[in-house]
């Protein structure tokens, strides 16, 4: 099964110079973020999505719906302002410098999974499956992301409050969770090359928040395949 590496292959150099621990979670906005963050991508219409796309999989995503779920760039870094502004004060300009990397090398990982860009729906499905990762301590098929992102454009899709968002709105929401789903996935592969039992518990309790904030339900029921997501 081919690895879901390609989520930290560019982004893995970002942090080649401090381990994952240095790096976020031995900051005193380790649990801040985790929680935090969790909280502010959470909004309404997004969870109501999320609910939805637990029960099943669908078809590949009609342009419709894809249309819907993407948005137009600007140059606002309000998501990653955010993301930022859960660190001390003295490790911001680090952090910030390492999201901003993240961030930037997430375009040609998305190309490898298939998905497109600039879209909420492939954000979530993104972050979700880094957190997933986070929370089970492996790696993920790259063929598994997209159906995962399909299920979320069509609950999207259908959620009229969702559709009336703002680009801007859109665009804060997919950069956190592509920012947060890169983190994750990057420190797990770290894990794989340098196992760390003291940051493996920490990522596995990191993982465990998100996706129960996201989904409401027991991280150990998601379930991530070739078909999508499910609960069982």
């Amino acid at each position: 099964m081919k690895a879901f590496k390609h989520l930290c292959i560019a982004a893995a150099v970002v942090f080649s110079t401090m381990s994952p621990a240095s790096a976020w979670m031995s900051a005193d906005g380790a649990m801040n973020l985790s929680i935090g963050a969790g909280h502010y991508i959470l909004n309404e219409q997004v969870q109501r999505a999320a609910r939805a796309s637990r029960g099943g999989m669908y078809n590949t995503a009609p342009r419709t719906a894809l249309a819907r779920t993407r948005f137009t760039r600007s140059y606002s870094t309000a998501g990653l302002d955010t993301l930022v502004g859960f660190y001390p004060p003295s490790q911001r300009p680090q952090m910030r410098q390492g999201f901003l990397d993240l961030h930037n090398s997430y375009p040609q990982v998305a190309r490898q999974l298939g998905v497109p860009t600039n879209d909420v729906a492939t954000g979530i499905a993104s972050f979700l499956a880094g957190a997933y990762m986070a929370y089970n301590n492996h790696n993920l098929s790259n063929s598994y992301v997209r159906p995962m992102a399909d299920q979320f454009r069509h609950a999207l899709a259908s959620q009229s409050d969702f559709t009336r968002m703002s680009d801007s709105e859109k665009q804060r929401m997919y950069d956190v969770m592509v920012m947060l789903g890169m983190l994750m996935a990057t420190t797990q592969v770290q894990l794989q090359r340098q196992p760390d039992p003291a940051l493996e518990a920490q990522m596995r309790q990191l993982g465990r928040q998100m996706i129960e904030g996201f989904l409401k339900v027991d991280a150990s029921r998601l379930r991530i395949t070739s078909s999508g997501m499910r609960i069982v």
